[in-house]
């Protein structure tokens, strides 16, 4: 014997469960990618996604230069 489909409303409540975890999970990245990639702005003058490795590192060590200061 099949076994009858879950209820609508407790369906409704999982996925809306879903869609909430995943909004905050992308709204967190936005947060964080915006306030990475305004810092690199500020001391490098150039987004963070436009840096390679070796301009990123450039980065810091003016940062470190500024808070040594």
């Amino acid at each position: 014997m099949s076994q009858p489909d879950a209820d609508p409303v407790t369906r409704f409540n999982v996925l809306l469960k879903i869609a909430a975890v995943l909004a905050l999970l992308l709204g967190s990245y936005n947060l964080w990618s915006f306030f990475t990639s305004s810092r690199y702005q500020a001391l490098c003058g150039k987004s963070y996604w436009d840096l390679n490795s070796s301009q990123l590192d450039s980065c810091l060590e003016q940062k470190r230069n500024l808070e040594g200061k």
